[in-house]
Parts: C-alpha cells; sequence; structure tokens
C-alpha cells in the first residue's frame, strides 16, 4: 500500500510539472516571438534610414515631434551583427535576467550608457572591484544585467542603451537596422518622414500565422489536471480501504479520516510548492503570477476531489448505518 501511494505522489507531482511546463509553453511561445526581436511586441516594424544623422539626433527629433506616443527603438548594428542599441520614451518589455537586471526608462535619460548581456556574450569585458563593465572602442559601460538562458534567444549577443545624451547616442544611422515599436500611425509618419519602406518582421508574421496554436497546450493542461485528481481520489479510496478494515466508528472514524486527510493535504502541497520551485528554476516563466494562479487552482481540484471522495463515503456509510 505504502508503495503504491509514493507512485501516486510521484504521479501527482509529475502531473503537476506538467501543468506548469505546458503553460511554460504559452509563456515561450508568446515570448518567443518579443525574445527574437529582443523585447518588443506584435507592433514592430524595421525601416533602413540611409541618413548620416546621428542616433542622439534622430532621438532628439522623435522627443521634439512624436512625444504623445510610446516608443520603443532597437538599432541593430550592421557592422556588428551581436551588439543591439535600445532607447525607449517609456518602460521597455521586460526580459528575464539571470543576474542584474533589464533596462528601465530612467537608463536612457542621462549621460551614462549600460550594458545587459546574453549569457555567453561575444564581447570584450573588464571585472574590477565587483563590478563589470563592457570595453569597446576604449569606452566602458556598466553591466546591469545577465540575461537566462533560454532557447528562444541568441546567446552572444549584447544590448546597450542610448539616447541623445549617451556616448552610444554619436553612432550613425545608416550603421544601424532601425527596428520600431509603436503605433501604426506613429511609424507610417516616420517612414514618410524619412521616405523609407517599411518591412515586417518574421517574428510578426508567424505570431500572425500561428497565434491560434495554444490549443494543443490547453488540452493536455486539462489532461495533466485530470490525472493528477484522479491520483488524488485513489489516495482517498485507499484510504478508506484502510479505514474500513479496522474497527473504527463514529469519532474515531472521522478524526482518523481528518488526521489522514490533513497529511495528504500537507503533503500534496509540499508537491505544488515544489513542482513551483522547480519549473521556476528549470522552466520559463515570463509571467509567475499566471504560473502561481494555474498551480493554485490545481491544488485545490487535487484536494476538492480528495475531500468529495471521502464525503460521498461517509454519506454512503451513514446511510447504510
Amino acid at each position: 500500500m505504502k508503495f503504491k501511494k509514493i507512485i501516486i505522489f510521484v504521479t501527482i507531482f509529475l502531473s503537476l510539472l506538467g501543468i506548469g511546463s505546458m503553460l511554460s509553453n504559452i509563456q515561450s511561445r508568446e515570448a518567443d516571438q518579443l525574445l527574437e526581436a529582443y523585447g518588443l511586441s506584435n507592433n514592430t516594424r524595421y525601416i533602413e534610414v540611409k541618413n548620416n544623422q546621428t542616433i542622439s539626433s534622430f532621438l532628439t527629433y522623435l522627443q521634439k515631434n512624436y512625444a504623445k506616443y510610446k516608443i520603443q527603438l532597437h538599432f541593430k548594428s550592421k557592422i556588428d551583427p551581436k551588439q543591439t542599441l535600445i532607447w525607449a520614451n517609456h518602460n521597455v518589455i521586460t526580459l528575464p535576467t539571470e543576474s542584474g537586471r533589464y533596462f528601465t526608462a530612467d537608463d536612457f535619460q542621462g549621460r551614462v550608457s549600460f550594458a545587459v548581456l546574453s549569457l555567453n556574450a561575444k564581447v570584450q569585458t573588464l571585472a574590477t572591484q565587483g563590478n563589470e563593465y563592457v570595453v569597446l572602442d576604449n569606452s566602458y559601460y556598466s553591466v546591469i544585467g545577465t540575461l537566462k538562458h533560454y532557447h528562444q534567444m541568441k546567446q552572444n549577443g549584447y544590448y546597450l542603451s542610448t539616447g541623445p545624451k549617451q556616448p552610444t547616442g554619436k553612432a550613425k544611422l545608416t550603421n544601424y537596422i532601425i527596428i520600431i515599436d509603436s503605433s501604426s500611425k506613429m511609424i507610417n509618419k516616420l517612414a514618410s518622414r524619412y521616405k523609407v519602406k517599411i518591412k515586417t518582421p518574421v517574428f510578426v508574421k508567424n505570431h500572425q500565422i500561428h497565434k491560434f496554436s495554444i490549443i494543443r497546450e490547453i488540452s493536455l493542461v486539462i489532461v495533466f489536471t485530470i490525472i493528477a485528481m484522479s491520483c488524488s481520489t485513489l489516495l482517498a479510496l485507499f484510504d478508506w480501504s484502510v479505514v474500513k478494515n479496522t474497527a473504527l466508528t463514529g469519532q474515531l472514524l472521522h478524526n482518523w479520516l481528518f488526521n489522514r486527510g490533513v497529511r495528504t493535504i500537507l503533503l500534496e502541497s509540499a508537491l505544488v510548492l515544489g513542482a513551483y520551485l522547480f519549473l521556476s528554476w528549470h522552466a520559463f516563466i515570463s509571467k509567475p503570477q499566471q504560473m502561481i494562479l494555474l498551480l493554485l487552482l490545481s491544488w485545490f481540484l487535487i484536494i476538492a476531489a480528495y475531500s468529495y471522495t471521502i464525503l460521498q463515503h461517509l454519506r454512503k456509510e451513514k446511510k447504510h448505518a
């Protein structure tokens, strides 16, 4: 009996991992579109400006003429494909970091440029006095974060903040592909101003084609939940069979079932917590609150299945008494 219970608890734990993994797949599929463009949404388009204007003057023009729009720009270097300059007039979409943090709106306002590295960034760095710096052309950029390792992301890139007052703003537009995340109206105006053609990134096209492709994951979440609930029901049946082989009746019977039920609930709660910790470490979770809510819902359904089975048998026992 103990061995069978261990198998059941292991099955519940694996089912919880399956539930969390499916949500992780959904989030990573959604995030896959974002991460391929380094944190951009489906409104993203890109242009190539053949103009010797500096990034600094370009950003100053945007701030003066398009202040009412939410804009996020990524300047993808043509000279060094691993380098991306990032600017926004609002908080950017946060990417998950292994350490430190990703860029915030404040990082684009000052005179200092900051760096965020992929886990295996191919760029010269210098560590001194507990701080890490990216070294480029005799300039030093403080590293504020390192991105987590996910297969959706390129692992050799590095990202620098830019702004009208920052040293990275001195670069020429002609050396970069400008990736824009903003409203269609703003992007069209900007393209018209610079007389360039708007192009749609591949990740946006793919997302439009596969936007209904999460049905499989949702179906598997339901299947794993049913498996976990069935296992919890089996645990209740095992407990009932044990108590029926004893001479317990009345209040003693209720006390035994209550104590066994509390123990089972605590064990299943520990399995849910363990599943969340395991998934937090090994799976992609862009929205932890969704994972927490899904696992809590699974926990509630598992406990409900156990409690319902015990209560049903108690009612039947009472009727036959």
